[in-house]
């Protein structure tokens, strides 16, 4: 899913000389990721209860080679947002199996698993602006990336195929109380602005990084280190979680990425503040997703409806805030895009502190509950 999903980004400029078509253009393809993503999201939360969570993935895996291929094949700008729309349908049906089945196998002491898991989403993220710069290298063509991604799909259906789906924990063994639809509403707008943030930065990086004058392979490798960082974010999360409460974590590591966001635009003249401004942003965005399903997760019990509307709402930030990007860089300039994500990603922060007072409200709520019966 890093692969597939990061493939846009580092494709920009290929497909405005192959289509034909304006960067402003090629930017609605985020948008026909995000919407798909969200309607696969939805759907994946019924699939999981109906077909169970491997199946799911399964059906996903073909959508990932299927929307590559017409990605990379395409040679009208119609064939290449079908691609976009059943790469965008599968990621969200993926991402949503695989977060609630983690949920389900590690109840109310997730964290480090999910770290783990999107630890290899940021592994299949840098690999993509390598692989997408390599072939266009080597046949002018994305045609190799099609090999990849299939590849990695044969594998991943080979190891998910050896094992049993899990399975929600019933609710007379969890002690755990189910969220409600509003906390679950005020947890999926965090994650409406963090994947906003995180699609507007990764997705135009490579486009960032050509407008402020990096040539060759340069904005290919400030994707891939982008993506390092963020992979190795997820990395260090991974043994982090298991000492440290996931508030805390989530909330330095938004701090950390508004201020990686700020280098960068006070320092627009210096070509080395992309270094640096996306490194640390990536580094400090990578355990925000995760963790933040963590810490839910650690008091009360996810649902395959919740996670699944979670994912959605992801997936309508990563529509609105790609899409508004294209537009300004044409218009203003390159680095309207740091603004953007920055001012998306302090409200993120914001967030954080209105969600942790919504857990604690509803724990206490449900704790009176319980003695008002007891």
């Amino acid at each position: 899913m890093g692969v597939t999903l990061s493939l846009l980004g580092p494709s920009v400029s290929y497909l405005e000389d192959r289509l034909d078509q304006s960067t402003s253009v090629i930017g609605v393809l985020f948008a026909v990721i995000a919407a798909a993503n969200f309607i696969g999201a939805i759907a994946g939360g019924r699939a999981i209860a109906s077909l169970g969570g491997h199946v799911t993935v399964h059906i996903g895996l073909v959508g990932f080679v299927v929307g590559t291929a017409l990605l990379a094949l395409g040679r009208d700008f119609a064939t290449v947002a079908v691609g976009a729309a059943a790469i965008g349908a599968s990621t969200g049906g993926v991402d949503a199996a695989v977060n609630t089945m983690v949920v389900w196998a590690r109840p109310g002491r997730s964290g480090p698993s999910l770290n783990a898991l999107h630890f290899m989403f940021g592994a299949g993220s840098l690999l993509a602006p390598l692989a997408t710069d390599r072939a266009i290298a080597f046949s002018e063509r994305l045609w190799p990336v099609i090999i990849v991604v299939s590849a990695l799909a044969a594998v991943a259906m080979i190891l998910v195929g050896r094992r049993p789906s899990p399975v929600a924990v019933p609710h007379d063994v969890d002690e755990r109380p189910a969220a409600s639809d509003r906390l679950v509403l005020v947890v999926a707008f965090f994650f409406l602005l963090y994947v906003g943030a995180e699609v507007g930065f990764s997705g135009w990086i490579h486009t960032y990084a050509e407008e402020v004058g990096f040539v060759g392979s340069l904005p290919a490798i400030a994707t891939a280190v982008f993506w390092a960082a963020f992979a190795l974010g997820r990395l260090i999360a991974i043994p982090v979680s298991s000492r440290v409460s996931p508030f805390r974590i989530v909330v330095v590591s938004a701090a950390m990425s508004i201020v990686g966001l700020v280098i960068m635009v006070v320092g627009r003249d210096w070509t080395g503040t992309v270094w640096i401004g996306s490194s640390l942003y990536g580094l400090a965005a990578a355990p925000q997703y995760p963790t933040m399903i963590a810490l839910v997760d650690r008091h009360l019990s996810l649902s395959a409806r919740a996670t699944s509307w979670i994912v959605g709402a992801a997936a309508i930030g990563g529509l609105l805030v790609p899409l508004s990007i294209g537009p300004l860089i044409d218009s203003v300039g390159a680095t309207s895009m740091p603004i953007v994500v920055g001012a998306v990603s302090a409200i993120a922060f914001g967030w954080v502190l209105v969600i942790e007072r919504a857990v604690d409200r509803e724990r206490a709520t449900i704790g009176k509950s319980k003695l008002a019966t007891a």
